[in-house]
């Protein structure tokens, strides 16, 4: 008898053993995976910030372009400006 209490015992404290694990996990699980969540969204925040930039760049670029063009094509000079704006946006391109 006292054989079966003990082992009646020593199964309520591992149920008990688990209870307390899952309840801990219930409690803590949800808080660390938001902290990962949000550690990728801040990583993926500032690759699109820097993809955005690269993109200003190269639309800035290209208006430059665009207007140097225009100005060749009113007055005939500015090549000097268009071979600048050229090596600029070679730059940008190989970066």
């Amino acid at each position: 008898m006292e054989f079966l209490q003990t082992l009646l015992a020593i199964g309520g404290g591992i149920v008990l053993i688990g209870n307390v694990g899952s309840v801990f996990y219930k409690a803590f699980h949800p808080a660390a995976q938001v902290k990962r969540d949000v550690e990728e969204l801040k990583d993926h925040d500032r690759k699109d910030f820097e993809a955005i930039q690269h993109l200003n760049k190269m639309n800035k670029a290209q208006c430059s372009l665009l207007l140097s063009m225009i100005n060749h094509m009113i007055d005939g000079n500015g090549i000097e400006k268009m071979k600048e704006t050229r090596d600029d946006i070679q730059k940008m391109l190989s970066e």
